[in-house]
């Protein structure tokens, strides 16, 4: 091979290796600026989320300063309500004393109205009551109690109260009053009636009679007690007089 064709192929090798070397560089350029557009876009994306994760936390903030704010906004409400709560309560327990107060005044206003009733309008009429349904004509002589309280002679944890008694010949009446009488206020007392000779001795051998009393009766209460064999009183023109219907049948207890 001649120098010359050896040449010439050296020299083809030159400018292919200077074309690869070149096409190389082409390829590392851009290999280098896809790196660096991909280097920038990851920049870019990286800053995007940064911001949206600090405008999130932003938002987190401003929302739990909100519910903070809230939540002590609601305390204050519920205490302001509990202290509103607690003062109506206060007012209400006041309100009830004052009544209770007013209701033990005006109980003892009763009572004292009742015992004042039995005292000057009842007792009063009961010796009239044996004058004109027994053989009992002593009327001045007539022995007259009110408000009796006996303890039982065996059982001394028991008491009875009687409202008044009259007693003339050998007859005596127990009286009951009551501001408004009722079938089971009689029928306590006719209770009260069976067991009466427990209570007071003295009238062992005596005929026991009794009767009910009120300001008003209705007819329906007057007929009960009267089937029950006992004496009703009301008030008629500022007296205690006698309800039972003519023909009436006394029952002695």
């Amino acid at each position: 091979m001649t120098d010359k064709v050896l040449e010439a192929r050296v020299k083809r090798l030159e400018i292919k290796l200077d074309q690869s070397i070149e096409q190389d560089h082409e390829r590392l350029t851009r290999l280098e600026d896809v790196l660096a557009n991909f280097i920038k876009s990851n920049q870019d994306g990286f800053a995007h989320l940064r911001q949206q994760m600090e405008e999130s936390q932003q938002r987190n903030d401003a929302g739990f300063a909100k519910f903070q704010q809230q939540l002590a906004d609601s305390r204050q409400h519920s205490e302001a309500e509990f202290a509103k709560l607690r003062q109506e309560m206060a007012d209400s327990q006041k309100r009830n004393d004052t009544g209770f107060a007013k209701l033990r005044q005006d109980m003892g206003y009763l009572s004292h109205r009742l015992g004042d009733l039995v005292e000057d309008l009842v007792a009063p009429s009961l010796p009239e009551v044996l004058r004109d349904v027994v053989e009992c004509t002593d009327t001045q002589n007539a022995m007259l109690t009110v408000r009796i309280r006996r303890r039982h002679p065996s059982q001394p944890g028991k008491m009875l109260e009687i409202d008044a008694i009259a007693d003339c010949g050998n007859y005596v009446l127990f009286n009951e009053t009551k501001n408004q009488l009722t079938p089971e206020k009689v029928t306590a007392f006719l209770d009260k009636l069976g067991i009466i000779r427990e209570y007071f001795p003295e009238y062992q051998h005596y005929t026991i009679l009794g009767s009910v009393a009120a300001p008003a009766v209705a007819t329906s209460l007057i007929e009960y007690a009267s089937r029950q064999g006992l004496f009703v009183l009301g008030a008629s023109e500022g007296l205690m007089t006698l309800q039972n219907t003519p023909g009436f049948t006394w029952r002695a207890f």
